[in-house]
């Protein structure tokens, strides 16, 4: 009980603060496809294949915050996960006349529901993440990265993404 009331207060303190950056920020919304490894509680209980996702956030010079829901489901598999991720980014570089691209690596908190045959179990999920993003043009982007998230619950322990995300900047 005392974790889930510390980590309601750290979203509320995360909230407060990128409520605060996204008003001198660049907002977005995106998609993302990812390669996806799902390791329930014995490491013979592991599924690999394609998860999506729906991404909205804001970005400043040096600063990232996404809001992400993601969806994994093959066979007996299924994990629906919703989560912040704050993203530290690094210098723009000059990769070609019109395209740059920008390194980055964050933390990300959320809360996932993982099925797995008559196994379903909700808990909250943690870890970090790192990658680039090409700057392809004024309004579009593109986010190629890896995810790590550990779980709270019993029969999930963790989740890996290898992932490709589109940004729309309005």
């Amino acid at each position: 009980m005392i974790k889930k009331i510390a980590t309601v207060c750290i979203f509320v303190l995360l909230g407060n603060t990128v409520h605060a950056e996204i008003s001198s920020s660049d907002t977005f919304v995106g998609v993302e496809i990812a390669s996806t490894e799902v390791q329930g509680e014995q490491p013979s209980m592991t599924s690999d294949s394609v998860s999506f996702g729906l991404r909205v956030g804001a970005q400043n010079e040096e600063w990232r915050t996404i809001i992400g829901f993601n969806f994994y489901d093959k066979n007996e598999y299924s994990v629906e996960k919703l989560y912040l991720s704050v993203d530290y980014l690094f210098m723009n570089y000059d990769l070609l006349e019109d395209v740059t691209f920008q390194p980055y690596i964050g933390a990300n908190f959320g809360y996932a529901n993982y099925e797995q045959g008559a196994i379903d179990e909700n808990g909250m999920t943690y870890g970090g993440q790192m990658g680039v993003i090409f700057h392809m043009m004024k309004r579009f982007d593109v986010d190629l990265g890896y995810r790590y998230m550990l779980s709270s619950a019993d029969s999930f322990d963790h989740e890996s993404n290898l992932f490709l995300g589109f940004h729309y900047y309005y």
